[in-house]
């Protein structure tokens, strides 16, 4: 897992001029309440961790039609907003460009709103709330980002955690058979909290059955590379490890440290000699 790209170089300015590129009745309603909107802004980028215990919206259940016109800047793009949008997508590192950050298996095609606009509808269109998603990851998460006012997803802008290693793999022989399972270990360096969104993100996600259920699928194929003559031929078990471990720092530079690959070399790094008499 690793980092997302936040290009909200400035929220307010973009906000304003989308409001400014809006019709009547949207523009003057949005117009009115922009000042209450920069100031949800500044609760967001600057004291994030206050909203996981609001209880609601800085707008009203009677407020209809200011709901209505926030969430519109979302869902009725103008000429700043169109390309905004793709432009959250297209500015992510390689790898995000193909992978959802959420999962790392699927292809981000959407925007996810971490904090969903129907919840707080002042976010619909504060780039901050707005992470490149796979379609399998958002209709999971959905509008659930809390539970018990508690985070329960990772925010891949603002979350700081992506270098500490809390994916870790253990292999076990079944009847001459090698099977890989995943588990979640809270590293040293990490806080209790951050590590139970951790948790609470695979979770919801079921990451590590489909992490596990990808190890296992390749693990007979690498099996046999390691052990054709191409690779092994002449080679000790020191010199086999430091292959594994070449292909597991590999993935872990280009897809984070705590991608399901690069656990799984990591793994094989630890057990060669297990592994070259299955």
């Amino acid at each position: 897992m690793m980092k997302c790209v936040y290009i909200g170089e400035n929220e307010y300015d973009t906000f304003a001029t989308i409001v400014t590129e809006k019709y009547n009745p949207s523009k003057a309603v949005l117009t009115t309440i922009k000042t209450r909107v920069e100031s949800c802004y500044n609760q967001y980028l600057f004291r994030f961790d206050e909203l996981e215990a609001k209880q609601f919206s800085e707008f009203s259940a009677a407020e209809v039609e200011e709901k209505k016109h926030l969430q519109g800047c979302y869902s009725s793009l103008t000429k700043t907003g169109i390309p905004i949008k793709s432009s959250i997508l297209s500015s992510q590192p390689d790898v995000l460009k193909t992978l959802c950050p959420y999962c790392l298996l699927e292809a981000p095609k959407t925007l996810d709103h971490y904090i969903g606009k129907d919840e707080f509808p002042e976010y619909s269109f504060l780039v901050k709330n707005l992470i490149p998603c796979c379609y399998s990851c958002n209709n999971i998460k959905d509008i659930k980002w809390r539970d018990s006012y508690r985070r329960r997803f990772i925010h891949f802008y603002n979350d700081n955690f992506f270098e500490e290693q809390f994916l870790f793999a253990s292999l076990r022989i079944i009847e001459s058979t090698p099977i890989i399972n995943l588990s979640l270990v809270k590293p040293q360096n990490l806080d209790d909290d951050s590590f139970q969104i951790v948790s609470w993100h695979f979770e919801d996600l079921k990451l590590l059955d489909q992490y596990e259920q990808k190890c296992n699928t390749l693990l007979s194929t690498e099996i046999k590379i390691m052990k054709d003559g191409n690779f092994n031929d002449g080679l000790t078990l020191q010199q086999i490890e430091v292959q594994l471990q070449r292909r597991e720092k590999n993935f872990a530079d280009d897809y984070g440290i705590n991608y399901w690959k690069s656990i799984m070399f990591q793994c094989m790094s630890q057990n060669v000699k297990d592994l070259l008499t299955c």
